[in-house]
């Protein structure tokens, strides 16, 4: 008969609860690396049934009354209803901006015109941007054109025909961090700047900054667990696209894999304790070590007679320029070997901003002049990798 994943008792579900238990365990001891403790609400894992709106549309009442990021909780799916949209004083201050390519990004081509847009921004007081964004045609009559990279705008949650650049929204998701709860906020801007905006307008901005940065907090609180996951599904598209070649990076990983299992079963005959389970892994991973040198080895020595541009280049990029951190599991048994397509819990987007911002205030930098930064270079047509954004 068909396994019953609901049936507390059956093995796959029990497994299942077992590897998303020490995946938790990994993030949080991560976290302690980074930050000296774990975030707060750094989870929120999604149930097997759907939470009625009335119930989440509390939860997250309770959580913009207290102002706490402490504990988790279940972002409502439900779409804001807001009244009446934002608005602003009609004397509202000016600014204006001109997007460009740079002259070696656009050398041959002339100025065709340029698109324009309007957005509240916060710079450093409220102001109405008025931003052209530069088109370019080829001067040689190919017809070839080019056009600056679009402003990083927001819409305003409440259906309103205002938006809002990434300056407005960092500010208002760096007074969220800080600890001002949405309508505090709102109070501010109309006492301030006279901007009308609701809290739930502004809570919907906020999380569209968490939603574009999220890239980069997965990478950066998660960097370390994915590693794995992520390279053996890399290999295996390599694999699928044709390229032979990387059935040998594949049966490395697998054997990885295997001493991992070795290691669990004989943990879980011995009492599967924690100090079973880092006993047997330090016994299996003196084999691990040589495993995963002659793996990177093979890296190396493959990649220089690759197409650069080939999903297997691609591969042994990744595996290379993040040997670090997939090798450290391999010094450390508390940490758990990531598993193929392992269901790792969500993180709650607020939370993950409060990451960053601690992250910023490691590094000494100003985390709305980051996130400002990051959202602009994330809205980008070809944005750039997560890795590279982050803090430093």
């Amino acid at each position: 008969m068909p396994s019953n994943s609901n049936n507390p008792a059956d093995p796959s579900r029990e497994s299942l609860l077992r590897e998303n238990a020490a995946l938790k365990r990994q993030i949080e001891w991560l976290s302690r690396q980074l930050y000296g403790r774990v975030m707060p609400g750094l989870f929120a894992i999604p149930s097997t049934e759907a939470d009625s709106d009335g119930d989440a549309a509390r939860t997250q009442e309770a959580y913009n009354d207290s102002g706490s990021r402490h504990g988790a909780f279940h972002e409502s799916a439900a779409p804001y209803h807001v009244s009446p949209p934002a608005s602003v004083p009609p004397d509202l201050p000016e600014e204006e901006l001109t997007l460009e390519l740079s002259p070696a990004e656009c050398a041959g081509m002339g100025i065709a015109g340029f698109e324009p847009s309007e957005a509240v921004a916060m710079r450093p007081a409220l102001v109405r941007r008025n931003i052209r964004r530069t088109m370019y045609v080829s001067n040689d009559g190919s017809g070839a054109a080019a056009a600056a990279d679009a402003p990083a705008l927001f819409p305003d949650p409440s259906g309103g025909p205002l938006v809002f650049d990434a300056s407005f929204v960092a500010f208002a998701a760096d007074l969220h961090v800080a600890g001002w709860t949405f309508p505090a906020i709102s109070g501010r801007m109309k006492a301030e700047n006279g901007l009308e905006i609701s809290a739930d307008a502004l809570r919907g901005l906020v999380l569209a900054a968490a939603e574009t940065i999220a890239p980069v907090c997965a990478a950066m609180v998660v960097r370390t667990l994915p590693g794995w996951t992520n390279l053996r599904r890399m290999f295996e598209d390599a694999k699928a696209g044709g390229d032979w070649l990387a059935d040998g990076f594949l049966e490395k990983i697998h054997m990885l894999c295997e001493l991992e299992e070795h290691a669990r079963r004989k943990a879980d005959r011995a009492g599967g304790t924690p100090e079973d389970v880092y006993r047997e892994r330090r016994a299996v991973r003196v084999n691990s070590i040589e495993i995963a040198e002659r793996l990177f080895r093979l890296c190396r020595e493959t990649l220089p007679g690759l197409d650069a541009r080939s999903p297997l280049a691609e591969a042994i990029r990744y595996a290379l320029e993040h040997e670090s951190f997939l090798s450290g599991f391999l010094h450390d048994p508390s940490l758990e070997l990531a598993r193929a397509n392992p269901e790792t819990p969500v993180a709650d987007p607020f939370a993950m901003l409060a990451v960053c911002a601690d992250e910023c205030r490691t590094h000494g930098v100003s985390f709305r002049a980051w996130l400002e930064h990051a959202l602009i270079m994330l809205k980008q047509t070809d944005p750039p990798p997560p890795e590279t954004l982050f803090p430093h």
